[in-house]
Protein backbone atom coordinates (compact mmCIF):
# COMPACT_ATOMS: atom_id res chain seq x y z
CA UNK A 1 0.00 0.00 0.00
CA UNK A 2 1.39 3.82 -0.79
CA UNK A 3 1.78 5.53 2.10
CA UNK A 4 2.38 9.24 2.08
CA UNK A 5 4.63 8.55 5.37
CA UNK A 6 6.94 6.73 3.23
CA UNK A 7 10.09 7.99 1.49
CA UNK A 8 9.72 9.18 -1.44
CA UNK A 9 13.03 6.81 -2.98
CA UNK A 10 10.82 3.82 -1.69
CA UNK A 11 7.58 5.00 -3.39
CA UNK A 12 9.13 5.42 -6.56
CA UNK A 13 10.93 2.44 -6.21
CA UNK A 14 7.65 0.76 -5.55
CA UNK A 15 6.31 2.56 -8.45
CA UNK A 16 9.05 1.09 -10.79
CA UNK A 17 8.70 -2.26 -9.92
CA UNK A 18 5.10 -1.85 -10.79
CA UNK A 19 5.49 -0.67 -13.97
CA UNK A 20 8.15 -3.20 -15.12
CA UNK A 21 5.97 -5.88 -14.01
CA UNK A 22 2.96 -4.34 -15.66
CA UNK A 23 4.96 -3.90 -18.97
CA UNK A 24 5.87 -7.16 -19.09
CA UNK A 25 2.57 -8.83 -18.09
CA UNK A 26 1.41 -6.41 -20.95
CA UNK A 27 3.47 -8.04 -23.58
CA UNK A 28 2.87 -11.48 -22.57
CA UNK A 29 0.02 -11.84 -21.57
CA UNK A 30 -2.39 -9.43 -23.14
CA UNK A 31 -1.73 -11.00 -26.77
CA UNK A 32 -2.56 -14.68 -25.19
CA UNK A 33 -6.14 -13.21 -23.95
CA UNK A 34 -6.82 -11.84 -27.57
CA UNK A 35 -6.41 -15.03 -28.98
CA UNK A 36 -8.72 -16.49 -25.80
CA UNK A 37 -10.80 -14.16 -27.04
CA UNK A 38 -10.98 -15.42 -30.57
CA UNK A 39 -11.19 -18.70 -29.16
CA UNK A 40 -14.01 -17.97 -27.28
CA UNK A 41 -16.02 -16.57 -29.72
CA UNK A 42 -15.76 -19.36 -32.28
CA UNK A 43 -16.67 -21.21 -29.36
CA UNK A 44 -19.96 -19.35 -29.04
CA UNK A 45 -20.83 -19.81 -32.56
CA UNK A 46 -20.21 -23.40 -32.32
CA UNK A 47 -22.81 -23.90 -29.70
CA UNK A 48 -25.49 -21.01 -30.57
CA UNK A 49 -24.78 -20.74 -34.28
CA UNK A 50 -24.10 -17.41 -33.65
CA UNK A 51 -21.40 -15.16 -32.69
CA UNK A 52 -21.37 -14.20 -29.15
CA UNK A 53 -19.99 -10.35 -29.93
CA UNK A 54 -19.27 -8.50 -33.23
CA UNK A 55 -17.21 -5.89 -33.66
CA UNK A 56 -19.32 -3.52 -36.01
CA UNK A 57 -16.15 -1.07 -37.12
CA UNK A 58 -14.04 -4.29 -38.02
CA UNK A 59 -13.76 -5.48 -41.55
CA UNK A 60 -13.71 -9.51 -40.05
CA UNK A 61 -16.66 -8.29 -37.78
CA UNK A 62 -16.04 -11.22 -35.56
CA UNK A 63 -12.91 -10.03 -34.24
CA UNK A 64 -11.03 -6.69 -33.82
CA UNK A 65 -7.17 -5.63 -33.73
CA UNK A 66 -8.50 -2.73 -31.69
CA UNK A 67 -9.47 -4.86 -28.63
CA UNK A 68 -5.70 -5.72 -27.65
CA UNK A 69 -6.18 -2.28 -26.41
CA UNK A 70 -9.00 -3.20 -24.10
CA UNK A 71 -6.42 -6.46 -22.89
CA UNK A 72 -3.61 -4.28 -22.36
CA UNK A 73 -6.15 -2.20 -19.88
CA UNK A 74 -7.30 -5.76 -18.46
CA UNK A 75 -4.08 -6.86 -17.81
CA UNK A 76 -2.95 -4.05 -16.53
CA UNK A 77 -6.20 -4.02 -14.05
CA UNK A 78 -5.64 -7.67 -12.81
CA UNK A 79 -1.62 -6.83 -12.41
CA UNK A 80 -2.92 -3.33 -10.04
CA UNK A 81 -5.09 -5.60 -7.91
CA UNK A 82 -3.01 -8.06 -7.40
CA UNK A 83 -0.18 -5.68 -6.56
CA UNK A 84 -2.03 -3.03 -4.61
CA UNK A 85 -4.82 -4.88 -3.09
CA UNK A 86 -4.66 -8.58 -3.06
CA UNK A 87 -0.96 -9.57 -2.47
CA UNK A 88 -1.09 -7.00 0.94
CA UNK A 89 -4.09 -8.44 2.32
CA UNK A 90 -2.61 -12.19 1.50
CA UNK A 91 -6.15 -13.31 -0.12
CA UNK A 92 -6.98 -16.49 -1.01
CA UNK A 93 -6.79 -17.25 -4.79
CA UNK A 94 -10.63 -17.99 -5.24
CA UNK A 95 -11.56 -14.84 -3.33
CA UNK A 96 -9.05 -12.96 -6.15
CA UNK A 97 -10.77 -14.79 -8.88
CA UNK A 98 -14.48 -13.53 -7.85
CA UNK A 99 -13.22 -10.19 -7.74
CA UNK A 100 -10.96 -9.89 -10.34
CA UNK A 101 -14.09 -11.34 -12.30
CA UNK A 102 -16.73 -8.84 -10.89
CA UNK A 103 -13.94 -5.95 -11.76
CA UNK A 104 -13.14 -7.31 -15.22
CA UNK A 105 -16.70 -7.86 -16.35
CA UNK A 106 -17.46 -4.47 -15.65
CA UNK A 107 -14.62 -3.70 -16.95
CA UNK A 108 -15.63 -5.10 -20.13
CA UNK A 109 -19.02 -3.15 -20.14
CA UNK A 110 -16.97 0.52 -19.17
CA UNK A 111 -14.51 -0.16 -21.62
CA UNK A 112 -17.06 -0.74 -24.72
CA UNK A 113 -19.31 2.27 -23.20
CA UNK A 114 -16.38 4.51 -23.73
CA UNK A 115 -15.49 3.36 -27.10
CA UNK A 116 -18.84 3.59 -28.54
CA UNK A 117 -20.04 6.83 -26.47
CA UNK A 118 -17.41 9.03 -25.83
CA UNK A 119 -15.03 8.29 -28.82
CA UNK A 120 -17.33 7.33 -31.56
CA UNK A 121 -15.86 4.15 -32.08
CA UNK A 122 -17.77 1.12 -31.01
CA UNK A 123 -15.35 -1.37 -30.20
CA UNK A 124 -17.38 -5.03 -28.98
CA UNK A 125 -21.25 -5.57 -28.85
CA UNK A 126 -23.19 -8.32 -27.96
CA UNK A 127 -25.98 -8.55 -30.28
CA UNK A 128 -29.28 -8.88 -27.70
CA UNK A 129 -27.92 -8.25 -25.00
CA UNK A 130 -29.94 -5.63 -22.81
CA UNK A 131 -26.04 -4.50 -21.41
CA UNK A 132 -24.80 -3.67 -25.34
CA UNK A 133 -21.27 -4.36 -24.68
CA UNK A 134 -21.46 -7.45 -22.34
CA UNK A 135 -23.72 -9.97 -21.85
CA UNK A 136 -24.23 -12.10 -18.66
CA UNK A 137 -22.98 -15.14 -19.91
CA UNK A 138 -19.57 -13.17 -20.23
CA UNK A 139 -18.81 -14.14 -15.99
CA UNK A 140 -17.90 -17.39 -17.51
CA UNK A 141 -15.66 -16.34 -19.52
CA UNK A 142 -13.95 -13.58 -17.26
CA UNK A 143 -14.09 -16.39 -14.59
CA UNK A 144 -11.37 -18.38 -17.29
CA UNK A 145 -9.37 -15.28 -17.77
CA UNK A 146 -8.57 -14.65 -14.34
CA UNK A 147 -8.13 -17.97 -13.40
CA UNK A 148 -5.37 -18.25 -16.33
CA UNK A 149 -4.24 -14.65 -15.54
CA UNK A 150 -3.55 -16.40 -12.22
CA UNK A 151 -1.90 -19.45 -13.67
CA UNK A 152 0.68 -17.75 -16.26
CA UNK A 153 1.71 -15.07 -13.82
CA UNK A 154 2.07 -17.17 -10.47
CA UNK A 155 2.23 -20.54 -11.75
CA UNK A 156 3.64 -21.30 -15.56
CA UNK A 157 6.10 -18.46 -16.02
CA UNK A 158 7.51 -16.01 -13.00
CA UNK A 159 5.70 -12.63 -13.97
CA UNK A 160 5.11 -12.09 -10.01
CA UNK A 161 7.97 -10.55 -7.91
CA UNK A 162 9.26 -13.06 -5.69
CA UNK A 163 7.26 -12.25 -2.38
CA UNK A 164 4.27 -13.96 -4.48
CA UNK A 165 5.87 -17.45 -4.17
CA UNK A 166 5.31 -19.56 -1.35
CA UNK A 167 7.84 -18.82 1.47
CA UNK A 168 10.99 -20.95 1.98
CA UNK A 169 10.68 -23.14 5.63
CA UNK A 170 13.60 -20.41 6.82
CA UNK A 171 13.42 -22.22 10.06
CA UNK A 172 14.06 -25.48 8.96
CA UNK A 173 17.67 -27.28 8.92
CA UNK A 174 18.00 -29.47 6.06
CA UNK A 175 19.82 -32.50 6.69
CA UNK A 176 21.50 -34.76 4.33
Amino acid sequence: MISLAWPMGLFWKRVATWMRILMTQVLYIAPLFWFMELAQNLAWRQVNEDWGWVFPESPYHWFSFGSLILWAGCVALLWSLHYFWFYPRRMKVWTRIAIGTAFTFVGEWFGGFMAANVFGHPLQVWPGSPLVYVHWCAVFFWVSNCIIYHLVTVNVVDLTPSYDTPPDEAGAVQTA
